[in-house]
């Protein structure tokens, strides 16, 4: 299953399985929504955890190719900062300030049941949608008229 990486407005990143670009925004919404962050396929993933003595997994690092696509997508100033030595803390401020990285407006929902749940919810679009229709297929399906059809 293909790998996603997403870039959060704070300058924070988050990796997450799914089988489409949709599902992975919908998957990190229990991180926060990710509508309008980017998001790219990774082709590269490789991440080491080291057991530690309370019985819990700490990140020891990741593989090269993984680091290098993660700071490719997500921190083009830092990665050249570092390449050159010089300026890291100002890169990294530059970083998280980004303009192009703020969040993008997203799609409004197809209803206005919708609407009024993805601003109550701060929920991505497409999973408003689909909680919206499957609601309202269950209810028609309930449904029983009064009275004699004409």
């Amino acid at each position: 299953m293909p790998v996603f990486l997403c870039r959060w407005p704070n300058g924070d990143c988050s990796l997450v399985s799914a089988r489409t670009r949709t599902e992975a925004i919908e998957r990190l919404d229990e991180v926060a929504n990710a509508e309008g962050c980017p998001i790219t396929q990774l082709s590269h993933l490789q991440i080491h955890f080291t057991l530690t003595d309370e019985g819990r997994l700490a990140l020891e690092g990741m593989g090269e190719d993984t680091e290098d696509e993660i700071f490719e997508f997500c921190y083009p100033e830092l990665k050249q900062a570092l390449v050159e030595g010089e300026g890291v803390p100002s890169a990294i401020t530059r970083e998280r300030e980004r303009a192009e990285v703020s969040d993008a407006p997203a799609p409004a929902p197809a209803t206005e049941l919708g609407r009024r749940a993805k601003e109550q919810l701060d929920m991505p679009t497409t999973l408003v949608d689909r909680i919206v229709s499957t609601v309202s297929k269950q209810r028609l399906k309930s449904f029983k008229p009064r009275g004699n059809p004409s």
